[in-house]
């Protein structure tokens, strides 16, 4: 499914992301550059929170792609930035 068809599928109204090239990934940290780890070249699980001015608020890069966040903590870092 395309970006635009998925996005209008959730109702989000900001601009989604695809890195077919990865360069994103790679930008921000989140590509698994360990050639030894059975993750190499796949991302990482990272949350990032991006102020309306495009400025990264927070960042949170997890080596376990299974790893989760609990919702209250990016909340609370919402919260923060309001």
């Amino acid at each position: 499914m395309a970006n635009t068809a998925w996005s209008e599928k959730l109702g989000v109204t900001f601009p989604l992301v695809s890195d077919l090239g990865r360069k994103t990934l790679e930008a921000y940290g989140m590509l698994d550059t360990d050639p030894s780890s059975r993750l190499y070249r796949y991302a990482k699980r990272a949350y990032l929170i991006i102020d309306k001015n495009g400025v990264v608020r927070y960042v949170k890069i997890l080596d376990n792609p299974r790893e989760l966040i609990a919702n209250d903590e990016l909340l609370a870092e919402l919260e923060k930035i309001k």
